[in-house]
């Protein structure tokens, strides 16, 4: 059964050490029998313990770095063993030799632990954050060096033969300042930027600019540390060699800052051990050892707490500049938005100003507008950009377009030469390098359409704040097209007959009167011709209604059939209809109506009248006219075409009958 706090754990290391891992242990116990060695040369005479421990630190580091490496076991007996191994062989009893190598081994896997545990996240690679982690760093390392000091000193001041009061304090001040130096330059606990991905530790721009103003910092620190403690008489001033410890805090990155504090740290405890400096007043060596010490440890604390003290504040100012750069990008994007949102709403065509918003938005070369014809086929309903062209696409096509149409979720693709899904032919009939699909989910979930924005350079990633600006657009553009789509039906039921689809009377009003303007301007004739179905009461008696409305319809359709473009067919009610024919005359009229007569299905027959317009009619007043041969064709035996003999007024040019239509 799985279990949530499994995937918290850390994971446990390999049952078989890795080549490397092994690699790596043995040079840890060359460098860590390299610093035993060097700390034994520093035994005074008549001592037990060497005053001072590069060997701790690099034990601390060792254990860090392989940890989870599977070499746990390994690497403590190594450490143990080189421990033992060398004590002995440099002079120490049998039983200091072991407790020394029993102290360093407690020591280095307390700190190890308490490392792990109370800085977490710090770590090879991983650097501290903040003085509240170097506190943790400074604790834990003090926590070690206490439970070390428990087995080591008691074992030398049993082969020295009487107590050393002074031993205590010399392996706390040595072995400290060795693993928190160490551990610091070993682990980059300190780095200038982290490798696990988290943000990275800022670092004075000065020290990257100003490469000379750190030269200048070490080269005085190396003569004020010579002075003071190498050149005889000269005043003791020791207590202001930290000033120049602040200098490198205040000006200088923290890895910087440790490697200075280091060097100072040589600088001070080297000549202290030779017996010279401010320190050597002090006849016993172990005394004089625990002052440079104390010395190098007080200077690397101040050190690190100002750097460290500087860097979370440099941190938390970067911290407050991205979110002040977040919130700037989302008022930019509100405001992107609100414009896009407002320009859909006031806009003539939806779809069209949607793909100039989405353009604006996203930086696209092109924008179009995809959506379902209702025949399978994606088709362009709206196209933005120079050289955008419509293009359609089977919804069932195995493409990134016709894809992310049928899951409903945004697609990115950075490189569209090199994605399997791409249309080589969409490519290149746009152009389209890269490409971002964002679907439009009407208000009953499915996907109503598909905005792609195209680019013609290769355009590496979407920013998130723009994705979520296009998601939030998409989804308001639903509504405003399902409207706008609304707003076009109601308007064609406000103009058209609902039962035959063609113009109704106000349609039929407002044409007449734009047809009669224009006859007045060009001098070309207009016709009007009125229709009526015969015996239609009849045949809708027997027939029944839904018969007669379907005569109605099919009508409708063939008489709209046999006109042109410009004519203009309304039901004027019941079995009656209107046409209305720009640049014909009367006998073209004629012609134009035979047509229709002979068009009538089901075997029906209908009976037209002719009028045509003259100056100073109205259309009213030519509609009377035709209504008038209307019933008289209807007196003449119906299915039938009548003229009116209203006189006309002859034009200037009088162009022939409308063509008939295949």
């Amino acid at each position: 059964m799985h279990h949530p706090d499994v995937a918290r754990r850390p994971p446990r290391p390999p049952l078989v050490p890795a080549a490397r891992s092994l690699l790596r242990s043995a040079a840890f116990t060359a460098l860590f029998t390299a610093g035993l060695l060097l700390g034994r040369w520093t035994v005074p005479d008549g001592g037990a313990l060497s005053l001072v421990s590069p060997g701790s630190g690099v034990a601390a580091v060792w254990f860090a770095v392989q940890r989870g490496a599977g070499t746990r076991p390994l690497d403590t007996a190594l450490l143990a063993v080189t421990g033992v191994l060398v004590h002995a062989l440099t002079g120490a009893g049998a039983l200091l030799a072991l407790t020394t190598a029993t102290a360093t081994v407690l020591q280095t896997l307390l700190f190890d632990a308490l490392l792990h545990r109370w800085c977490p996240g710090a770590g090879p690679g991983r650097p501290l954050r903040g003085v509240r982690a170097l506190l943790r760093l400074l604790a834990a390392t003090g926590a070690a060096v206490a439970a070390g000091a428990l087995v080591g000193p008691p074992a030398a001041w049993w082969q020295a033969g009487h107590v050393t009061w002074v031993d205590l304090p010399v392996w706390a001040a040595r072995n400290g300042l060795s693993v928190l130096l160490l551990a610091c330059v070993g682990l980059r606990l300190v780095a200038t930027s982290a490798r696990d991905g988290s943000a990275p530790v800022p670092c004075a721009p000065v020290a990257r600019r100003r490469w000379a103003e750190g030269v200048t910092a070490f080269a005085v620190t190396a003569v004020a540390y010579a002075v003071q403690f190498t050149v005889p008489g000269v005043p003791d001033l020791v207590f202001l060699l930290p000033v120049l410890t602040v200098w490198a805090a205040l000006r200088f990155c923290t890895r910087t800052v440790v490697w200075h504090s280091l060097f100072t740290g040589l600088a001070a405890l080297v000549p202290t051990l030779l017996g010279h400096g401010p320190f050597a007043a002090e006849p016993d060596p172990a005394l004089r050892a625990l002052a440079g010490q104390a010395f190098a440890v007080l200077t690397t604390v101040i050190g690190l707490v100002l750097a460290l003290g500087r860097d979370e504040r440099d941190e938390l100012l970067a911290e407050v500049r991205r979110q002040a750069d977040d919130s700037q990008r989302q008022a930019e994007a509100a405001a992107m938005l609100t414009d896009a949102l407002r320009s859909l709403n006031s806009a003539a065509d939806t779809r069209q100003a949607l793909c100039e918003a989405t353009a604006r938005i996203t930086g696209a070369d092109g924008v179009y507008l995809a959506e379902p014809d209702g025949r399978g086929d994606l088709v362009t309903r709206a196209v933005w950009g120079e050289g955008m062209v419509p293009v359609s696409t089977p919804a069932d096509e195995p493409t990134v377009l016709a894809d992310a149409f049928r899951r409903g979720a945004p697609v990115f693709v950075s490189d569209l030469s090199g994605h399997t899904g791409a249309s080589g032919r969409l490519r290149d009939a746009l152009g389209a390098v890269s490409v971002a699909y964002q679907p439009i989910t009407a208000t009953d979930g499915r996907t109503a359409g598909l905005l792609a924005s195209v680019w013609r350079t290769r355009v590496q990633e979407l920013p998130a704040q723009t994705r979520v600006v296009l998601a939030t657009l998409a989804q308001e553009a639903a509504h405003g097209v399902e409207r706008a789509d609304l707003l076009a039906q109601l308007a064609v039921a406000a103009e058209r007959d609902p039962l035959t689809g063609l113009a109704n009377r106000r349609r039929w009003d407002e044409t007449t009167t734009k047809e009669i303007a224009r006859a007045v301007r060009s001098g070309l004739p207009l016709s009007f011709c009125l229709i009526d179905l015969d015996h239609f009461k009849r045949y809708n008696d027997t027939q029944g209604h839904l018969a007669g409305d379907d005569l109605l319809q099919e009508f409708a359709a063939a008489a709209a059939g046999c006109l042109r473009e410009v004519d203009t067919l309304a039901r004027w009610g019941g079995e009656e209809f209107v046409l209305a024919l720009p640049g014909c005359s009367a006998a073209g009229a004629r012609a134009v109506a035979d047509r229709i007569r002979a068009a009538v299905p089901h075997g029906q027959t209908c009976t037209i009248g002719v009028a045509q317009w003259q100056p100073g009619l109205s259309a009213a007043e030519v509609v009377a006219l035709a209504d008038i041969a209307l019933y008289e064709g209807k007196e003449a035996g119906r299915n039938t075409t009548v003229v009116s003999d209203t006189p006309a007024v002859t034009p200037a040019v009088t162009p022939a009958a409308p063509a008939p239509v295949a």
